[in-house]
């Protein structure tokens, strides 16, 4: 990482406008997980501890983050004072959840389209580097309760399939669409998008790019494809 923005050093030694983002499944359960436990009090803080220490600024919801249910993930991102841990340095981000419907996340939720805010889930927020706004969304995939266990959370759109219709998909769009119209509507300064989507199959995510409107950058989670 460290490499990759040495790259992104402009001719004064600064870095030029580089945000560190990424698109989810940073707490997958197994070994190293759970040997969290041990060292800190609670399974997956070390893998939280890493996000943080990396810079990450945002990151999408994946499906991996709802493996052990809400109330695992809620404890995670808010933290815990007792075992001296402060939870995510960054927000968690999905703008087709309904956080307000689960107990565990509706305490976390804030309104998108702000600065970002530790600790926090939202739909989107906007990041600011150089002078340069940018607008951050996220993205989970709509199959999430069949894949993993998001207990409360309402997932939009409600009909979607493993492979989706065209009209699962053009759903799918009109949600993000309507937040990304909503966070360039609030600042009309504010020009550049970047989507976070965690879809599972990368196919999706290319399908949402022809759908949508004033998004600049897509960035496909979930498929580990190589491009």
């Amino acid at each position: 990482l460290n490499a990759l923005r040495a790259q992104d050093l402009g001719d004064d030694g600064e870095a030029d406008n580089t945000l560190t983002l990424s698109s989810g499944d940073a707490i997958i359960p197994g070994i190293f997980f759970d040997a969290s436990e041990a060292v800190f009090g609670s399974a997956g803080v070390g893998d939280i501890l890493i996000q943080n220490e990396l810079g990450i600024q945002a990151m999408a919801l994946g499906n991996h983050e709802f493996d052990q249910g809400t109330s695992v993930l809620a404890d995670l991102i808010s933290g815990d004072a007792a075992a001296d841990f402060d939870g995510t340095a960054f927000p968690y981000l999905s703008a087709n959840l309904d956080f307000s419907t689960d107990t565990n996340l509706a305490p976390l939720e804030v309104a998108g389209g702000g600065s970002p805010l530790a600790g926090t889930v939202t739909s989107s927020v906007v990041l600011e580097t150089n002078g340069e706004k940018i607008g951050v969304i996220g993205a989970t995939t709509p199959t999430l309760g069949t894949i993993s266990n998001p207990d409360g959370v309402t997932v939009l759109p409600a009909d979607f399939d493993a492979t989706p219709t065209a009209e699962q998909l053009d759903a799918l769009a009109a949600v993000i669409q309507a937040e990304v119209d909503a966070v360039l509507a609030a600042d009309t300064n504010l020009n550049k998008i970047v989507l976070l989507a965690h879809m599972q199959v990368l196919s999706i995510e290319q399908e949402l790019a022809a759908r949508l409107e004033n998004v600049d950058i897509v960035v496909a989670g979930g498929s580990n494809t190589r491009l």
